[in-house]
């Protein structure tokens, strides 16, 4: 039975989103009865502009696809992109839920444009019919710093020419010794929310001693399968939930379901 208070009520959730993209969640799970320790495990900042980015409004009209690997992508794309001025033939792909509502939010005509994929991961992309016969386009994918290439490899292994635009950066969060355990003094986590391989490499970077024991011995959140076999190898040692994707609905439903089980 659900507690009347909230149906998380009584549970203390590890939020490790980025701190822009905190808000909606955390006041979503205190809404429910959740204690929220906010610790992001990756800060995003702006990419150093450079010609490229200068001439991506006028270049943009070469590509006959851009793809997008995140909704932090979104975002720095469209510091030098308008909607408005993009071209009417050009097909738009996302790789993410979040990724795609963000889009939704810049691109009027989204429904027109996107390439449709289930689920919105890579490998769905690629799944996608508007990417198999390639052979011949120029396809542009936005990201931050090299990361996995699985896209761009295998785009360019049907014939696409792929270039990409680097238009922000990942970086590890600088706290003080010690910052996660006073976070925690109170009551550690119940709930641990990670959204990428990179954000639980980097909590088992920031997080040591005993509570990075504790950290790997309580359930995690994760959003796909692929993180669920890198968080084994990493010592996790614990339940795992994994969420539909990484919007924060995507998270939501999936900690509801969680909490419902554990009520009992």
């Amino acid at each position: 039975m659900i507690d009347k208070e909230g149906v998380l009520h009584g549970q203390c959730i590890l939020n490790t989103r980025p701190a822009h993209q905190q808000a909606g969640l955390k006041a979503w799970l205190e809404a429910q009865g959740a204690a929220v320790i906010a610790f992001p495990v990756i800060e995003i900042v702006d990419c150093e502009v450079r010609a490229i980015h200068l001439g991506l409004a006028q270049q943009i009209g070469h590509y006959d696809i851009a793809l997008f690997v995140s909704r932090n992508a979104v975002d720095g794309a469209f510091r030098f992109l308008q909607a408005e001025k993009l071209p009417t033939d050009l097909q738009l792909g996302v790789i993410g839920e979040a990724t795609r509502q963000a889009l939704n939010e810049r691109v009027s005509d989204l429904d027109r444009r996107l390439i449709r994929s289930h689920p919105y991961n890579s490998e769905g992309l690629l799944s996608s019919s508007a990417l198999q016969q390639v052979q011949g386009k120029n396809i542009l994918i936005f990201r931050g710093q090299e990361g996995r290439n699985l896209l761009g490899d295998e785009l360019s292994a049907r014939g696409a020419t792929v270039s990409f635009c680097e238009v922000y950066h990942r970086m590890i969060p600088d706290y003080e010794a010690g910052y996660f355990d006073r976070l925690s003094a109170e009551r550690f986590p119940t709930l641990g929310v990670f959204t990428s391989n990179e954000g639980m490499y980097n909590a088992l970077s920031l997080i040591t001693g005993k509570s990075r024991d504790k950290l790997l011995e309580i359930p995690w959140l994760l959003i796909s399968e692929r993180m669920r076999e890198s968080a084994i190898e990493l010592g996790h040692n614990a339940s795992i939930i994994i969420a539909t994707n990484a919007s924060d609905e995507g998270i939501q439903q999936a900690i509801s379901e969680w909490a419902g089980e554990q009520a009992d």
